[in-house]
């Protein structure tokens, strides 16, 4: 299986709105999706940028969030959308992750990638509204691992969220990122397209479309 690192899939430099998870699971790169097993730095950009358009169909774990576009009258295959990860490297799913050593390197690892994300995002200069969902292990959720190391790189995540006030399934939150001499609004929802009821990303968001409106 040939495996590469992705910092973005479909172009950054149309993108309205970026949605934003964890990292790309290895399983993007299974034989039947035709990922060369050689790739210089342009052919990977390349790749990466037409992912919606290639002959290839998007992976399946990219259905939620289509879903979810929809309900602000965008999507990835016209351009108005592009995913980036907290993380470029495919890795094993992290629910495989049983031993606390094993999340604690995951989350070294995030840690360190986390200027990819933020390099990428600068690529975005037409982002107008980011969409963050999931958690980075069971340790943090995603809004709550931005707000403790985006500084590290120059950012803030502002608002504040506390988890205990939604006790629910599909908590959100908004919040605005600095940095980069810009400030992007965020929609924050705590279920991925990886979590166990997919359809609550697409509905939290459809919940607050009215507030999404870019």
């Amino acid at each position: 299986m040939a495996i590469h690192p992705v910092c973005c899939f479909g172009n950054p430099a149309t993108a309205q709105v970026v949605t934003v998870g964890l990292n790309p699971s290895h399983s993007e790169f299974a034989p039947n999706r035709q990922w060369p097993s050689q790739m210089d730095h342009t052919q990977l950009a390349t790749r990466c940028r037409d992912y919606f358009k290639n002959s290839v169909l998007p992976h399946a774990w990219f259905k939620p969030w289509s879903k979810s576009l929809q309900h602000l009258g965008l999507s990835y295959e016209g351009g108005e959308a592009v995913h980036a990860d907290l993380s470029p490297r495919p890795t094993r799913y992290v629910s495989e992750l049983k031993e606390a050593w094993e999340q604690d390197l995951f989350l070294e690892m995030v840690e360190r990638d986390l200027w990819t994300f933020f390099g990428t995002l600068e690529l975005c200069l037409n982002a107008k509204l980011v969409l963050l969902a999931g958690t980075v292990t069971g340790r943090f959720y995603a809004n709550e691992f931005l707000q403790r190391f985006a500084p590290h790189h120059g950012y803030s995540l502002d608002g504040a969220f506390k988890r205990l006030d939604q006790p629910r399934s599909g908590k959100t939150a908004f919040h605005v990122l600095s940095g980069g001499h810009r400030k992007l609004t965020v929609f924050f929802c705590s279920c991925s397209p990886s979590a166990r009821d997919p359809s609550l990303l697409p509905l939290r968001i459809k919940q607050n479309a009215a507030h999404l409106t870019i």
